[in-house]
C-alpha cells in the first residue's frame, strides 16, 4: 500500500478543506497502515453517512509549509513525512472514532481511503474484505474485541467485553494445566525498588525497555517480567528439599517499551499478561520436570489448534550477552537436550538465542496461513538462585541452591489471542467464542418461545444472544460476520413443536431438532473445548 500514501494524504487533504468550507474545524490530517485520516476538533461526533457527504473530489489551490497546508485563511497539521500527490477522485470512508489530545479538547477522527480510478478503490475494497478475514486487529475492531485509544497511548490495549471473555476461558484452561502440574497461583504488584531490578540483572541487560522513575528519594521500576517477585515469595520462609519442587503461577501484568515503530496490534505491544510459571527444585528433579513441561506444552497447543508437523521446537544456546558462568550455562543446556532427547522429540539448535541468564526450549507453531510464530517458552536458570543467594537444606542438613524454571505455554494472552483469530480468521472454536449461539426468531409471534431458548442457554453459562433487529436474512449474515458458531432459529411450527432449527458452520442446516438434545450435546463441546462443531455430529 506503499504507493498510495501519497495519494491518500492528497484525499485527506481534500476532505479536511471540505469540512473547512462547511464551518467544520478539521485540524490534523495524517496516515495510518492501511489509510488517512482528517480529525475534526468537535464536541459532537458524526455519523458515517454524514462523513461520507464530505468525501468529494474539488481541485483546491492549496499550499504547503512545513508540515501545515495553507489554504485561504485555514491552516491544517500534516502528521505525515509524504509529500501529497494525485487527484484521488474515489473515496471511501472507512471509520468514525473519537479521541481526546488533551483534557479540553474531543477530535472525531475520519478514516478512509482515496484513489484516482474506480478500478483502484475496487481493488482495495477486495483486498481490504480479505485482510479483514485474517488481519486480527481489523477482526478484533469488527467483532468489538478491543481497542487502541489514542489517549490511553501507543501499544496499550483495551479489553471490551467480548475481548475479556475470551482472555478468561484462555485463564480458565491455562488454570486447569497449573493445577494438573501442581502449581500454586500468586499475586505480584507490578512497581517495585530497583534494587530487585539490579540484583536480577535486568537493570543492566533491560533497562532500555523499562519504566523507571523516582519517588520520595526511591527509584523504582515498573516490572517488565514476574520472575524477581516469585523469587521473594520463595524467599520468605525457610525451605527443605522435601517442599521441593515448588510451582508459582501468575497471570502477571508486565510492561516492556517497545520502540513505537515496532508496535503491531497485540503481537508487539508495550502492556501484557503472562501465563507465566516458575518453578524451583533440585537438579536430580530437573530432566523429569521438563519433560513433563514439554509434554503438557504439545497437549495445550494440539487443544489449540497445532500439533505434529505444525509445532516446532527449538533450543537456544548462551548469547553473547549473559550472565553466570560457563559450568552453568553447560549444565542448564544439557538438561533440555536430554529431556527432549528421552521423549524422541526433534528439534532446531539455535546458537547465542538464549534468554540473558539461561538457554530455553521455544516452540513455534503454524498457522492456517502457513506463517510460523514462536509461542510458548521453558527457560532453565542457573543464575538468579545464585544472585538471589536462593537456598533449601538438604536431606543431610547442608544448604543449597535451588535450579530455577521459567515457563510460558501461551507466551502471553495478547499474542496467543492474535494469532487464534488470524488462525480461525475469527471463526474461534465454540468454547472460546465470546457469542456461542445467537438465538433469532422469525417474527414477534415467536419472540417469547425465542426468549426462554435463549434463557434456558445462559442458565447453563452458555453464552448466548437474542437478535430480534432486522431480517432475517440480515441477522444470519450478521451472526456469520460475528464469527458465531451456532444460531438457533425460531418460527411457528418449531414454537408448537417444541424444536428449534440448527444453523452451524460450513451452511449446515438440521431442522426439527429438540431443543434439550441439542443444549446437552453443545455443553458436551464447550466442556471437551473440541477444535470443530462437534455438537452437530452428535444430531445427525
Amino acid at each position: 500500500m506503499e504507493e498510495y500514501k501519497a495519494l491518500w494524504l492528497k484525499g485527506g487533504i481534500i476532505i479536511a478543506i471540505n469540512l473547512l468550507n462547511d464551518n467544520k474545524k478539521a485540524v490534523d490530517v495524517g496516515l495510518g497502515e492501511r489509510d488517512f485520516y482528517v480529525d475534526i476538533e468537535s464536541d459532537n461526533s458524526i455519523s458515517l453517512e454524514e462523513a461520507k457527504k464530505y468525501a468529494l473530489y474539488k481541485d483546491y489551490n492549496f499550499e504547503l509549509q512545513g508540515n501545515n497546508v495553507i489554504y485561504g485563511k485555514f491552516k491544517i497539521n500534516i502528521d505525515s513525512d509524504v509529500k501529497p500527490s494525485g487527484n484521488p477522485k474515489f473515496f471511501e470512508i472507512l471509520n468514525i472514532s473519537v479521541h481526546h489530545p488533551t483534557p479540553d479538547k474531543q477530535y472525531v477522527r475520519i478514516r478512509g481511503v482515496a484513489f484516482e480510478t474506480e478500478e483502484q478503490l475496487k481493488d482495495y475494497l477486495n483486498w481490504f474484505e480479505k485482510a479483514s478475514e485474517t488481519d486480527h486487529r481489523i477482526l478484533g475492531e469488527k467483532m468489538d474485541l478491543f481497542s487502541f485509544p489514542d489517549e490511553a497511548g501507543p501499544g496499550l490495549v483495551l479489553y471490551h467485553p467480548k475481548g475479556q471473555l475470551i482472555r478468561n476461558e484462555l485463564i480458565e484452561y491455562m488454570r486447569e494445566i497449573n493445577n494438573s502440574m501442581g502449581y500454586q497461583e500468586v499475586y505480584t504488584t507490578h512497581v517495585y525498588r530497583t534494587i530487585l531490578w539490579k540484583i536480577s540483572g535486568h537493570y543492566e541487560m533491560y533497562k532500555d525497555k523499562m519504566l523507571i522513575f523516582e519517588h520520595d528519594d526511591d527509584e523504582l521500576g515498573i516490572k517488565p517480567m514476574n520472575c524477581p517477585a516469585h523469587i521473594l515469595i520463595y524467599k520468605s520462609k525457610s525451605r527443605s528439599y522435601k517442599d521441593l519442587p515448588i510451582r508459582f503461577s501468575e497471570f502477571g501484568n508486565v510492561y516492556r517499551w517497545e520502540k513505537k515503530g515496532e508496535l503491531y496490534g497485540l503481537l508487539r505491544i508495550r502492556g501484557f499478561t503472562q501465563d507465566d510459571g516458575h518453578i524451583f527444585l533440585r537438579e536430580d528433579q530437573l530432566k523429569d520436570e521438563i519433560k513433563n513441561l514439554v509434554k503438557k506444552t504439545l497437549e495445550v497447543l494440539a487443544k489449540l489448534g497445532f500439533k505434529g508437523d505444525d509445532v516446532r521446537i527449538n533450543l537456544s544456546t548462551r548469547p553473547d550477552e549473559s550472565i553466570g558462568t560457563e559450568e552453568q550455562w553447560e549444565k542448564a543446556t544439557k538438561s533440555l537436550s536430554d529431556a527432549l532427547g528421552e521423549l524422541k522429540l526433534n528439534y532446531i539448535l539455535k546458537e547465542k538465542e538464549g534468554a540473558f541468564y539461561g538457554p530455553k526450549i521455544d516452540f513455534d507453531i503454524r498457522d492456517s496461513l502457513g506463517r510460523w510464530w514462536q509461542l510458548s517458552t521453558i527457560q532453565v536458570d542457573f543464575n538468579l538462585p545464585e544472585r538471589f543467594k536462593l537456598e533449601y537444606v538438604d536431606k543431610d542438613g547442608n544448604k543449597k541452591r535451588p535450579v530455577m524454571v521459567h515457563r510460558a505455554i501461551y507466551g502471553s494472552l495478547e499474542r496467543i489471542m492474535a494469532i487464534l483469530l488470524e488462525h480461525y480468521k475469527g471463526k474461534l472454536p465454540t468454547w472460546i467464542s465470546p457469542v456461542q449461539v445467537r438465538v433469532l426468531p422469525i417474527n414477534e409471534d415467536v419472540k417469547n418461545y425465542a426468549e426462554s431458548i435463549f434463557n434456558k442457554l445462559m442458565s447453563l453459562r452458555i453464552r448466548a444472544e437474542l437478535d430480534t433487529e432486522d431480517t432475517l436474512a440480515k441477522r444470519i449474515k450478521r451472526a456469520y460476520d460475528d464469527g458465531v458458531p451456532y444460531i438457533i432459529i425460531v418460527g411457528k411450527r418449531e414454537a408448537s413443536e417444541n424444536k428449534i432449527t440448527i444453523r452451524a458452520r460450513g451452511n449446515i442446516e438440521i431442522r426439527n431438532v429438540d431443543s434439550e438434545k441439542f443444549i446437552n450435546a453443545l455443553s458436551k463441546e464447550i466442556l471437551n473445548r473440541d477444535l470443530n462443531n462437534s455438537a452437530v455430529e452428535l444430531l445427525k
